[in-house]
């Protein structure tokens, strides 16, 4: 398990494969075309054809020796695993990565040519050590064989075709990603659901110290899961979308809306509000336990950060009343906090089928009450469906 994988709790509240509803009927129409390109093609069509954007480069998983390593592998005739990509919907020969999204960015940054220096530079090589160093300006002067050799190699790739429904390519992508290192649905969303507000979101959100430290984590998650924390807490306050109990479909409304309301150039201000509700979180709550599971019987905190229990207690701390009361007096509301556990409904909520509308509803409602009791402020709910 990753280090990322671990710091959060495992309470089905994450999206997975639940919430793509998928019938066979809906892979009848797909067909798959094998479309094998050679570096010199791909490398010559990939800004036109591919959706690499500079904001998933930043958050690049691969290390500069990975993607040196890549490049020499090109370089031996080594095999390297397949690229899938799928067609846009009404553009042709425009594609999205389902699979392989860090080899193609590799393959960009080695050959971006647009920085003084030229790309990435070769570092790490073991069999091929004497390009230690090279970039390609370099190499097209030093080593003409070895530029033959790379512009030759072969990538397989394979092109997705006739796909009608987003959920389809999710669950596509959560398949190829489940048995190994589960992949944010975040980066699929980044590709399906293009547009200023999702780019800014990525951008302002590797920015948040405060978030990072919520998460334990000491720069911005490659997976972006620091952005889906974001973008869900988002939603939930919007207060326009209702839930109906599938946080993929919510999830994506909310972000196609803010798509279609921001204005490029513009700033997230719901960020810096998060930045600021999770200060206090963060200052009310000893010893790293914000957003994390209460445990009476052992009087003390799970340590994986909790998805559900956020949703509330960030929706909560999103009021600047229910701040101040907590900076005010951050013991009362700390033991407020651990009170609430002794509710065997609500941990239930917050344990099992979290996703759920009732158990979205209760946690909201049981916990907002309990603020209201003890402090005397009434919050807005966000806008959940009605399943009574």
């Amino acid at each position: 398990m990753s280090d990322i994988e671990s710091l959060f709790e495992e309470d089905e509240s994450a999206e997975g494969s639940s919430d793509y509803k998928i019938n066979p009927s809906d892979f009848a129409d797909i067909f798959i075309v094998p479309s094998d390109w050679t570096v010199s093609t791909l490398r010559s069509e990939l800004v036109d054809i591919v959706d690499l954007e500079p904001h998933f480069q930043r958050r690049s998983v691969w290390t500069a020796r990975a993607k040196s390593k890549f490049i020499e592998s090109l370089i031996l005739g080594i095999p390297i695993p397949q690229i899938l990509l799928a067609e846009r919907k009404g553009e042709r020969n425009q594609f999205l990565v389902l699979d392989g999204k860090q080899r193609l960015s590799a393959i960009k940054e080695f050959f971006d040519t647009s920085n003084e220096g030229g790309g990435l530079k070769l570092q790490g090589l073991e069999d091929l050590s004497d390009l230690n160093g090279e970039s390609w300006l370099s190499l097209k002067e030093s080593h003409p064989k070895v530029v033959r050799a790379i512009d030759a190699a072969a990538i397989r790739t394979a092109v997705i075709r006739g796909w009608q429904r987003d959920d389809v390519l999710y669950e596509i992508f959560h398949r190829l990603n489940s048995g190994s290192v589960r992949l944010s649905p975040m980066e699929l969303r980044m590709s399906l659901i293009r547009g200023p507000f999702v780019r800014e979101a990525i951008q302002q959100t590797a920015e948040c110290g405060n978030l990072q430290r919520m998460l334990g984590l000491k720069n911005p998650d490659k997976r972006m899961k620091d952005v889906e924390v974001a973008i869900r807490h988002f939603a939930f306050q919007d207060f326009s979308i209702e839930y109906r109990g599938n946080l993929k479909e919510f999830l994506d409304a909310y972000c196609r809306k803010m798509n279609e309301e921001f204005e490029v150039g513009q700033k997230i201000k719901a960020v810096e509000k998060l930045e600021k509700l999770i200060s206090v979180g963060l200052e009310v709550f000893p010893n790293r336990s914000f957003s994390k599971k209460f445990v009476p019987g052992k009087d003390g905190f799970e340590g994986a950060f909790n998805r559900a229990i956020f949703d509330v207690l960030g929706g909560s701390l999103a009021s600047e009343a229910v701040q101040k009361a907590a900076q005010d007096d951050p013991e009362k509301f700390y033991e407020v906090y651990k009170s609430i556990f002794s509710n065997t409904s609500f941990v239930r909520a917050v344990e099992s089928t979290t996703k759920s509308i009732s158990a979205t509803k209760f946690r909201y409602v049981s916990w907002y009450a309990l603020i209201k009791k003890e402090f005397g402020i009434d919050l807005r709910l966000p806008v959940i469906k009605d399943n009574a």
